[in-house]
């Protein structure tokens, strides 16, 4: 036995088993998850996994610029030790990125990089370089406009009793300059299901739409805003009147004037309604009309109220050919005579006069002395002889001319 302890072999045995003992600790402190079998075998077996939809990452200074043509995700290939394989691709804990800053605006091919995966893999990723455009950052305040859907056909005024109400009003839009140019409408679209019973909705979402309605891809502040509508609608029904202003040429006579619809029905809330107890009469100036004429008015919203339905009415102003008859020796009265004067007329000799009436045929027919008021009014008059305005007095629609327009009579 001290023969074969003291053998030079034994020593070179000795030292070979220490050598390999060294060797197995420096390599598991190296790498924990490395099983004891592949330090044994240092050509031990090796893992290939592909990882799809990985993020991909942008650095960029996104102050001042921002980028068009970035894949969101990306496809990562890695190849290595089973142990490290694994861990890479249950933890995923590395980044994919490209890195833009150091680059001008215009379009740029750039390399995928990654970081964080062990230097013991064999990694490639699809694709290795992708082609981006970096542009200068541009932004702009934009009102938002709202868009009520899930009820084809509604009119909205005959849904809320007042305008809904938008918060905030307006938002800051930003992105890439070109983008910004093509900004056509912001607005919020609003389902009427998503109103709760009071009219209101929150956090509904902005979207950004060009001229021909397609959506830009920008960045919205806020992205959400609130609508606050009053739903307590009410309506009143009214009459519509009409009123004349100026006169019709001598040669034409009014027979009559016809508004259709002869009502209009407003919308809005009890408050503002109760308020509103008429429609403003139309005017109509006679001294325009020259013919039978239909004229298209439009009807006013007053304060308060949401609608006025029909917004237009027609006003068929009818008109004829104005005939002519006389009616002679009618009796001038006199008005105010003081009590113990006596009156003469002088010029006429005879309280008589002739008028002439103008209008209708069919009224002019029927037309009487007992339908006609002839006078002169002498209040205040003293003695001695005066000239005396002839007063006269026909039915509606009849208009009259005299040669006699006053008369000179003698009071004593």
């Amino acid at each position: 036995m001290d023969k074969w302890i003291k053998s030079p072999w034994f020593t070179r045995i000795v030292s070979l088993f220490l050598a390999l003992l060294l060797y197995l600790t420096v390599s598991i402190d190296e790498n924990a998850s490395q099983s004891q079998e592949s330090f044994f075998f240092p050509q031990g077996t090796t893992e290939a996994e592909t990882m799809e939809n990985v993020a991909l990452q942008v650095e960029l200074d996104e102050g001042r610029h921002v980028v068009r043509g970035v894949p969101d995700t990306v496809e990562v290939s890695i190849e290595g030790p089973v142990g490290v394989v694994t861990q890479a691709v249950r933890q995923r804990n590395f980044d994919v990125f490209i890195d833009l800053n150091g680059l001008k605006p215009g379009t740029h091919e750039v390399d995928v990089q990654h970081n964080g995966l062990s230097s013991q893999l064999n990694v490639v990723i699809q694709p290795q370089t992708v082609e981006v455009t970096i542009e200068e950052r541009s932004s702009i305040k934009q009102q938002v406009e709202l868009e009520f859907v899930g009820r084809n056909g509604t009119d909205l005024s005959e849904v809320f009793a007042s305008e809904p109400t938008i918060d905030p009003k307006e938002v800051e839009v930003s992105g890439p300059k070109s983008e910004i140019e093509k900004i056509g409408i912001v607005k919020a679209i609003v389902n009427f299901e998503d109103l709760t019973e009071d009219g209101n909705a929150n956090n509904i979402p902005v979207k950004v739409y060009d001229s021909q309605g397609n959506e830009l891809n920008v960045y919205i502040n806020p992205s959400t805003v609130n609508v606050e509508a009053d739903v307590s609608m009410a309506d009143k029904r009214l009459p519509i009147e009409t009123e004349t202003t100026g006169k019709l040429s001598e040669n034409l006579v009014l027979e009559n004037i016809k508004v259709t619809p002869v009502t209009a029905t407003m919308y809005g809330s009890n408050e503002a309604l109760d308020g509103i107890d008429q429609i403003d009469p139309i005017m109509v100036d006679l001294s325009e009309i020259s013919e039978t004429t239909t004229i298209e008015h439009q009807l006013e919203t007053p304060n308060g109220v949401r609608k006025v339905e029909p917004e237009t009415i027609e006003v068929e102003v009818v008109v004829e050919n104005a005939e002519e008859r006389e009616l002679t020796e009618l009796d001038i009265e006199v008005e105010n005579l003081a009590e113990g004067k006596d009156i003469t007329f002088v010029e006429p000799e005879e309280p008589l006069i002739d008028v002439t009436f103008i209008g209708k045929a069919s009224d002019l027919e029927e037309l009487s002395k007992e339908d006609v008021r002839v006078w002169i009014d002498v209040s205040e008059t003293i003695e001695g002889e005066v000239y005396k305005d002839i007063n006269i007095e026909a039915p509606d629609g009849i208009r009259y001319k005299t040669e006699t327009e006053r008369v000179r009579v003698r009071v004593e």
